[in-house]
């Protein structure tokens, strides 16, 4: 039996139905643009559209990147069968309707037909299947494989416009994840004839396509003309890489960019108050953390870094350096995640975290100097990666912070004998704790960088996945939450805010609380 659901249910409301029923549909078909009439802003000439952003991204190939630049790119040059709206409902895109079996392990997407990729190869159900079947082949060793590939046993198609997913087990965020920048469909024609190149030559379905990627100036995309959805209102657009966060603000307050994805946030105030440009706060599906190096002294013992998320004041943090534009975290997850469960912040209480240290036979003052590195480009975590700095130096440590390009970072995260601390935030691209989780905690996670290892938590998380009841996944989840609390591999430090900004010529941007911005119907007046 199939049921059919409207395409704008919200993620959780799908989630719900989808999972307690396993059986969804939904339909619909994209709304034809209508011809643009003189003298109406889609008349004018098309222009150039600059975005700033804080460092170069990693690659073009959606399945093999994991960094939020790459994947804010990749989302203007691919589509995906479905997507998410600003409210992270998933609506169609290359698919116009789907179904699953009643076990949940059987996905049948009808695709809309009469598109091509950039490079002129038609776009169809085998095209779907060939994206697929690279990111679910193991040896390939994608870094996006745990996300969808490795649930995919199979991928069969029916004709030009139907494609059928045969998953090897239930799995609750499956959707979702296909709605993830990391799902775009790459054509065909690159993978079989230029594979080890997609990550500099892109070629998807998108309203852009790659014109020039200067590394470390500019990556510029052109106007897709034949963009199967309706042409693009702009020319171009050009993603600059501008480090500085002051000279960004200059920049747009010049009229040379027209749009940053996150103002800095002493900038807010001025800019709000002087209503130049437009300053768009919303909720992220994100939380800032600082997380630990388990594998090295002393933060291999819990009582350790229990005493260190003592020593953490967060809620003068989230008021003095963020003005109350955030609340502090009460979970390794975002409030917005589905999965979410409120199991409590530790409370700032300084003597504890010295009478802990002391019971674990820590003196601060003898232990080497602590690394806690940064990603230059995240500017909304520096606050805070100082305040952590300088109050577990109140504590009696020696901290040095090191501020290091994105690139480097990566790289240094991937060496556990390079650092003691990181700043990250856990971010659910999807919308759902399944992949964060699984990307994060799970032990055998290449991207678990605190090195965290509980077989209980691992057993949880498996479970997790392949939950078809939402009231079993939030009861598992939430005991994924109250042990990776205990255990502390993080210090959880607050809910995050995004901030854009951008010239008051512009509109149609449609901003996802991921950090994701889909430039597809964008026009500048």
């Amino acid at each position: 039996m199939n049921m059919r659901w409207n395409s704008s249910m919200k993620v959780m409301g799908l989630m719900l139905i989808v999972l307690s029923m396993l059986v969804s549909a939904c339909s619909s078909k994209p709304e034809p643009k209508p011809e643009a009439k003189k003298g109406t802003a889609a008349a004018v000439e098309a222009k150039d559209f600059t975005v700033l952003v804080s460092g170069d991204p990693v690659g073009l190939d959606p399945q093999n990147t994991t960094d939020t630049i790459s994947s804010l790119i990749n989302y203007q040059i691919y589509d995906r069968l479905v997507t998410f709206n600003e409210k992270m409902e998933i609506v169609p895109q290359l698919a116009k309707s789907w179904t699953v079996s009643e076990d949940g392990k059987t996905w049948t997407f009808e695709l809309n037909s009469g598109i091509s990729f950039t490079d002129g190869t038609p776009f169809n159900a085998e095209a779907v299947k060939t994206s697929f079947e690279r990111v679910a082949n193991k040896d390939k060793n994608l870094s996006q494989y745990t996300l969808v590939g490795s649930f995919i046993n199979n991928i069969t198609t029916d004709g030009e416009t139907k494609v059928v997913f045969h998953l090897k087990a239930p799995q609750g965020a499956f959707l979702g994840n296909l709605a993830a920048s990391s799902s775009g469909i790459i054509s065909p024609k690159s993978i079989k004839e230029n594979e080890q190149k997609i990550g500099k030559e892109p070629v998807g379905t998108g309203p852009f396509k790659l014109k020039q990627w200067t590394t470390g100036n500019s990556v510029v995309l052109e106007a897709n003309p034949q963009y199967w959805a309706g042409k693009p209102k702009v020319k171009s657009v050009i993603f600059r890489n501008v480090p500085e966060s002051a000279a960004q603000v200059i920049m747009l307050e010049t009229g040379e960019a027209d749009l940053i994805g996150s103002l800095p946030l002493p900038e807010l105030k001025r800019l709000k108050s002087e209503g130049k440009i437009v300053v768009n706060s919303f909720k992220a599906n994100r939380i800032a953390y600082v997380g630990f190096n388990t594998t090295k002294e002393p933060f291999n013992q819990i009582k350790v870094r229990q005493a260190l998320n003592y020593a953490i004041d967060k809620d003068t943090m989230v008021n003095k350096l963020y003005d109350g534009l955030v609340n502090t975290a009460t979970s390794a997850i975002s409030e917005t995640t589905i999965g979410y469960s409120n199991v409590g912040s530790y409370p700032f209480d300084m003597a504890k975290a010295k009478q802990m240290l002391q019971e674990a036979g820590i003196v601060p003052g003898n232990v080497s100097p602590l690394r806690l590195i940064f990603a230059a480009n995240v500017t909304q975590d520096l606050p805070a990666a100082e305040f952590v700095q300088n109050s577990l130096q109140q504590l009696g440590f020696k901290v040095v912070l090191q501020k290091l390009e994105l690139g480097t970072y990566l790289q240094t995260l991937k060496d556990p004998s390079k650092y003691d601390l990181f700043m990250r935030g856990a971010l659910a691209t999807t919308g759902d704790a399944d992949p964060l989780f699984r990307d994060a905690l799970l032990s055998t996670s290449a991207t678990n960088y605190a090195r965290y290892n509980n077989p209980k938590v691992d057993k949880l998380i498996l479970a997790g996945q392949e939950q078809v009841k939402p009231a079993d996944r939030i009861k598992t989840y939430a005991d994924v939450l109250k042990r990776v609390k205990d255990d502390a591999p993080w210090i959880f430090l607050h809910n995050d805010m995004a901030h854009a900004g951008y010239t008051k010529n512009v509109e149609g941007i449609t901003f996802l609380p991921t950090y994701i911005y889909d430039l597809r119907n964008v026009v500048k007046k």
